[in-house]
């Protein structure tokens, strides 16, 4: 019995390491799930730019930190996937910053892009199989081989085709054979759009467009879902400007119009296996990470087709879990628009 009481203490600190471990354990992983992105702001349509980093955890608690200020006297001129170019007066050099990592780079000169020598190979690999009315161009490589537009040799519908690592030719899309479509059509073709994450090996479906116009000028258009694991077609849920996919490839998300009078931008998101659709609200230009879905909102009832998006300047973002939307944009003053994800 003795012996009992004297383990007591011990057993107790034992309880209270764990505890501690747990908890920093806890911390570190919720800190693990902090998510950032980018947020460009101006004043006013000529002022120089600010860009903030925005981090958010999974409560919905926002973090802001400066990685440009507008004092700095810097105006964007180039965004890419992965990078942010901005050029300020003075013959001052120009500054890229990484999006993935917020990193500051002085540039001494613009890069000059290196010559594809791939896309000369694959051009003279098809030519000296077919000769189309127009392409081939608009390369999309894969581990397997290499997906581009082309048309036909006697007809001006553009389809989509796969080049296989044997220099094998196959057309992917008929456009113009479509379901539903008018007899007379003035064009066709098939636009690729993006790849679908996920899958083993990964990638091994794309998203295109269809578009036919007919006999009287009028437009037809869906989005349709390839796959190059059996060569199969299918159609996907439709939205106007190209969705976004989420990290597993199970969710889409997209704008559609509303029936306003005019029409607005609203913003949904699809499951792709259920077809449950949700409605997120006015906005465009969706980007995902992990539960969350950031977006540029919008009170504009102003349209002119899908290739612009009219927003208010404020950002917002939907925890895809609870349902939840925050502004992102908040204490940030000027037009703000959504930069992507870092490290996305």
């Amino acid at each position: 019995m003795e012996n009992a009481h004297k383990k007591v203490p011990s057993v107790i600190l034992l309880i209270l390491a764990s505890l501690l471990w747990f908890s920093q354990f806890s911390a570190q992983t919720n800190a693990s799930n902090d998510e950032s992105l980018l947020l460009l702001a101006r004043a006013t349509d000529t002022s120089p730019h600010a860009l903030y980093k925005i981090t958010l955890d999974d409560e919905g608690h926002l973090t802001k930190t400066t990685l440009l200020a507008a004092s700095e006297g810097y105006t964007l001129v180039n965004h890419t996937p992965e990078t942010l170019d901005f050029a300020r007066a003075a013959n001052e050099p120009p500054l890229r910053i990484m999006i993935a990592t917020g990193e500051r780079l002085i540039l001494s000169d613009e890069p000059t892009p290196p010559a594809d020598d791939h896309i000369r190979q694959w051009t003279a690999q098809i030519l000296a199989q077919i000769t189309p009315l127009s392409g081939p161009r608009d390369f999309h490589p894969f581990s397997s081989g290499v997906l581009f537009s082309m048309t036909g040799p006697a007809d001006n519908f553009l389809n989509l085709y796969w080049l296989d690592s044997s220099g094998t030719i196959q057309q992917l899309t008929s456009v113009e054979k479509m379901e539903d479509s008018p007899q007379l059509l003035l064009s066709a073709s098939a636009e690729f759009l993006n790849w679908r994450p996920g899958g083993s090996p990964p990638f091994l479906s794309f998203l295109y467009r269809a578009r036919q116009r007919d006999a009287q000028g009028q437009d037809h258009n869906e989005l349709r879902l390839y796959s190059l694991d059996d060569f199969s077609d299918m159609p996907a849920p439709y939205f106007g400007k190209t969705p976004v996919w989420s990290a597993n490839g199970n969710w889409l998300a997209g704008i559609r119009l509303n029936d306003a009078t005019p029409p607005l931008y609203i913003l949904w998101r699809v499951e792709w296996a259920t077809g449950e659709t949700i409605e997120v609200g006015p906005g465009c230009n969706p980007a995902w990470s992990g539960n969350w879905l950031a977006y540029d909102g919008h009170d504009n009832s102003q349209w002119q087709g899908y290739t612009d998006c009219y927003a208010n300047g404020r950002v917002f973002a939907q925890n895809t879990t609870s349902g939840e939307i925050i502004e992102l944009s908040a204490g940030i003053e000027g037009y703000v628009l959504l930069m992507g994800w870092m490290g996305g």
